[in-house]
């Protein structure tokens, strides 16, 4: 069997910054600090404050407040410019990397009811802010190693299919979509979305068959933000024969 298929990057850069607001305060120093990030990315942060702003260069220390963990993260930072009285910007130098990682962690942890008879792996919501960097690197994940992982599991994708169907002769007609959040670690990703044709649309065990399979796969790892890849394939392709000659 032969499938389509299509490999879609984010290419959009570590330093991007996303709308997260968290409370956050200064942890010692002669002035404390209290406010709200509006803005969030790998490198720093914009806060908007409660109090004056320090001055340009100062060193802080900060206390994130995480939605679902019971303790702030505290992150060493410092200031690289000033708007007003209320607004300046951070460059984070220490213990950003479990911010960050907490941050992804709460995005994707929560599968919004899906079924997991074939894989660990939650679903994740495509229009989150999940790329940042939890390693420091910006590198982006071989899109032919990725290729070749998500190829080798097409006997497990066609299995789904012909246990679906139950009848040999029958063929289910339309295309399926995967989305793959990657782990940089490696392996297992983080996250994993499968879209079925209209008239497949309620079939909850192939689509649960077909997430499995897909957590399957070996895919590589690599210094950089967790990304999302995506591949699109003939559910059913079928076979035809060849007339002798």
């Amino acid at each position: 069997m032969q499938h389509a298929q299509h490999v879609n990057h984010d290419n959009r850069r570590a330093s991007e910054r996303f709308a997260v607001a968290l409370p956050v305060e200064s942890r010692g120093g002669a002035a404390p600090l209290r406010g709200t990030t509006s803005n969030l990315s790998f490198g720093g942060a914009c806060l908007e404050l409660d109090d004056d702003v320090p001055e340009i260069g100062s060193a802080v220390k900060l206390a994130f407040a995480v939605p679902g963990r019971p303790e702030p993260i505290e992150v060493e930072a410092e200031v690289r410019w000033t708007a007003g009285e209320r607004r300046c910007g951070i460059m984070f130098r220490r213990g950003h990397q479990r911010l960050l990682a907490a941050l992804v962690a709460g995005l994707i942890g929560i599968a919004s009811g899906t079924v997991r008879a074939n894989t660990n792996v939650p679903t994740f919501d495509p229009n989150a802010t999940t790329v940042l960097d939890i390693d420091g690197g910006a590198e982006r994940p071989d899109k032919q190693q990725v290729l070749d992982a998500f190829s080798r599991e097409y006997d497990a994708i066609d299995a789904c299919v012909v246990d679906s169907k139950g009848d040999p002769e029958k063929q289910l007609a339309g295309e399926a979509h995967v989305a793959v959040l990657l782990n940089p670690a490696g392996a297992t990703p983080l996250g994993i979305n499968a879209e079925l044709p209209d008239t497949l649309a309620k079939n909850r065990k192939l689509r649960e068959c077909l997430r499995g399979a897909v957590a399957k796969a070996d895919y590589p790892s690599y210094d950089g933000p967790p990304v999302v890849v995506e591949f699109d394939f003939e559910l059913d392709p079928g076979y035809e024969e060849v007339p002798a000659e």
